[in-house]
């Protein structure tokens, strides 16, 4: 059974006026679903992407007729493959409820409605603050099932596959950038040189793709280490800017994002992206990375625009409770090895 979204924790015990106002503790999310990542709504159960990897050295020399797709010259012909990835959209439900006597005899039963309704929260304060919980708490845990979502892992998790997850059963986990550094407290060197490494030995396809539809996802510890490296720098190494009124903080061009959500990921699993097996040594769990990824290589399939605003908020009569359901699918996929380079400082 479903307990109160909001308990009565109220412990002052003297008389005195109270503030009439509910005080909202922040919630932050680390990026904007529609512009840092692929949106595809009406996903109901699977959707099949397709792919088309790019064709290379097609251009052969001309030895003579032929009615064969061979050159002649010994080179073999190029196939022209269409491969396809599976999004899978798990089902995901956020039930809530809220039972008015929680907050008997406090100052917030002023705020109560009188005679039948007097259980009845929609319309008050109470119910505000509870919805606006609800909305940001939904939008933090999309961001944290795509990325460290896995349906053999924690609970909480267990949704669907996240990117993190489908990346490690690539070639990507090999390829990742391996930085020496202070793992538990990186430097502005080091994180600065972690981006720079990570910069120039990703896949050429990933180096072509223009700055601006790209993106460097970083823990929070790297991208304050590495704001360390712009303050009093007018460098065009990496540019600070305000964009629409928020602070935009670049790298060569590059937008770098903290990920505050990595660090729930990484407390409550280990990750594949972030372990690491030194020379000789045993397979250990690090805390700080980046990934450096073209924003169209991830994808994010559901069957709503927009799974903050797919729930709803009623009262039933008979328990005399508010009750907060919403019902929706959601799940990820990533396109292409090529677009997408990870690093780990160790």
């Amino acid at each position: 059974m479903a307990t109160n979204v909001a308990n009565n924790s109220i412990t002052a015990t003297y008389s005195g006026a109270n503030l009439n106002e509910i005080f909202y503790e922040p919630v932050f999310r680390s990026d904007d679903l529609m512009q840092n990542y692929r949106v595809i709504p009406n996903v109901k159960h699977k959707m099949n992407v397709y792919t088309s990897a790019a064709l290379t050295k097609i251009v052969r020399p001309y030895v003579g007729c032929s009615s064969s797709s061979d050159s002649g010259d010994g080179s073999g012909k190029v196939d022209f493959n269409i491969d396809d990835k599976v999004i899978t959209a798990g089902r995901c439900r956020v039930a809530l409820e809220q039972c008015t006597d929680a907050f008997f005899g406090t100052y917030i039963e002023e705020m109560y409605k009188s005679g039948v309704d007097v259980m009845n929260l929609e319309g008050t304060q109470l119910a505000d603050a509870i919805v606006n919980r609800a909305v940001k708490g939904i939008g933090q845990d999309v961001v944290r099932l795509a990325w460290g979502g896995d349906t053999a892992g924690a609970v909480g998790y267990k949704s669907f596959d996240g990117w993190m997850k489908l990346m490690a059963t690539s070639g990507i986990l090999a390829a990742r950038t391996i930085y020496g550094g202070d793992e538990a407290a990186p430097t502005a060197p080091q994180a600065i040189g972690l981006l720079r490494e990570m910069y120039d030995t990703a896949p050429a396809a990933l180096q072509q793709v223009p700055s601006s539809d790209k993106k460097m996802f970083v823990t929070p510890k790297i991208f304050n280490a590495y704001l360390a490296n712009l303050e009093g720098s007018s460098a065009d190494l990496a540019i600070v800017n305000t964009v629409e009124g928020y602070t935009r903080v670049s790298f060569r061009g590059v937008q770098v994002i903290p990920m505050y959500e990595w660090d729930t990921i990484l407390a409550d699993l280990n990750p594949a992206m972030f372990t690491h097996t030194p020379s000789g040594g045993s397979a250990t769990q690090y805390n700080n990375g980046a990934c450096y990824v073209a924003t169209e290589n991830l994808i994010i399939g559901s069957d709503v625009t927009d799974p903050e605003g797919s729930f709803k908020v009623f009262y039933d009569d008979l328990e005399e409770k508010m009750f907060f359901r919403g019902y929706f699918k959601l799940g990820v996929q990533y396109l292409y090895d090529s677009l997408v380079q990870w690093g780990v400082i160790v």
